[in-house]
């Protein structure tokens, strides 16, 4: 008789729930990675602002286009405050999704490490049932030339 495994289902419903949590937590990585880029894109581009505005105050810009440029960078700046804050709350989240990944992997990981003592012991089982077997033939072997 093969080994059979009486928590199988629950196994099954612990690996899909593992995949479940890795996927969340692959999510959340991409979307604190995807916002992180985007805060250093806006660095870059108020530090080449920043660079322009300078050349632009050297090469004679009025003063309407130097206010304009001002209140965009103003108003980048508050973006900037706006998205270093989205960013630590995805990082809230993430730090969430890795908890729940964590647990459910140590969930799955307990039932597999229950399966594979169990198997153990039921190849130990066959092992021995097949050694008795063996044994009790060689016994009647034995009887039979005897006889």
């Amino acid at each position: 008789m093969p080994f059979r495994f009486a928590l199988a289902p629950v196994l099954r419903l612990r690996q899909s729930i593992e995949r479940q949590r890795t996927l969340a937590l692959q999510a959340a990585n991409l979307q604190v990675s995807r916002a992180q880029e985007n805060l250093a894109q806006l660095d870059r581009f108020l530090s080449d602002s920043d660079q322009s505005d300078s050349a632009g105050l050297a090469a004679g810009r009025t003063a309407a286009e130097l206010q304009f440029a001002s209140v965009l960078r103003e108003n980048m700046q508050r973006f900037r405050e706006e998205l270093r804050s989205d960013i630590r709350k995805l990082e809230l989240e993430r730090q969430k999704a890795l908890g729940e990944y964590r647990q459910a992997y140590r969930e799955r990981e307990v039932l597999e490490t229950i399966r594979t003592r169990q198997r153990r012991v039921y190849q130990q089982e066959q092992l021995r049932r097949q050694q008795q077997e063996l044994d009790g033939a060689y016994l009647l072997q034995r009887w039979l030339h005897r006889n």
